[in-house]
């Protein structure tokens, strides 16, 4: 193993174990076996260590949904069931590194990590929209901006998975595949929500007159009060 892969070894399981904030370079550099320099010299500190960590883990993620688009995926659903087919796989075999994403959300954004996150990020996009344009032409899809069908595709992914990886889901992971996939395609095929009433919240003060009758229709009392009045729906 060369020294750039045992610093970063080291570092994903410092940062899964004590979290990225309490982790230093030393400790780092310890749990490595590496020197001073030697860390230094590939890693000018603790936040490029991370920034290197991270882009790998969305790189090698990536590399399975390359993968799945050249296989010309023949219909919509499977492309759906492919992406959260590898999405799980990808999690289940790389446990600690989808722990260290999730726990690090998003790289600061004038790091390199960041501007390599984004090419990759951009690429696969516009990979995606390439395949998808002929399905929303011929109206087998909602139109939705790529941002929109990622968070209906992998979202809910990302919120099982979350839960799995904390231990609070006892089953494999996998074994909620189909139903996400499930979920997934129908929502981006689903015939599009109503448009909305608009709801007048204007209010207006009226008056009602009560009266107060006996058991045998006499009127032994009455009055008046003034309400707020809300104007009826569209």
């Amino acid at each position: 193993m060369d020294t750039r892969r045992r610093i970063l070894e080291a570092a994903l399981a410092c940062f899964v174990e004590a979290g990225y904030a309490q982790t230093t370079v030393e400790r780092i550099r310890e749990r490595s076996g590496v020197s001073n320099g030697a860390l230094f010299h590939h890693f000018p500190a603790k936040e490029a260590i991370a920034d290197a960590l991270y882009a790998e883990a969305i790189a090698s993620f990536q590399q399975g949904l390359w993968d799945l688009l050249e296989r010309r995926p023949p219909s919509l659903h499977a492309v759906v069931r492919g992406v959260i087919g590898h999405q799980i796989a990808w999690i289940e075999a790389n446990a600690d590194q989808a722990r260290f994403v999730y726990a690090r959300g998003n790289l600061d954004s004038d790091s390199p990590g960041q501007a390599e996150v984004d090419q990759l990020n951009r690429k696969l996009a516009g990979a995606f929209r390439e395949w998808l344009t002929p399905l929303v032409e011929a109206g087998q899809i909602r139109p939705m901006p790529m941002l929109v069908i990622s968070a209906v595709v992998t979202g809910p992914t990302h919120a099982v998975a979350r839960r799995w990886l904390a231990g609070q889901v006892r089953k494999p992971l996998h074994t909620y595949t189909d139903q996400l996939a499930d979920a997934a395609a129908a929502a981006l095929t689903g015939t599009p929500a109503a448009a909305r009433r608009t709801r007048h919240t204007e209010l207006k003060q009226g008056w009602v007159r009560l009266q107060l009758a006996s058991e045998d229709g006499g009127i032994i009392a009455e009055g008046a009060a003034a309400i707020e009045l809300l104007p009826l729906q569209d």
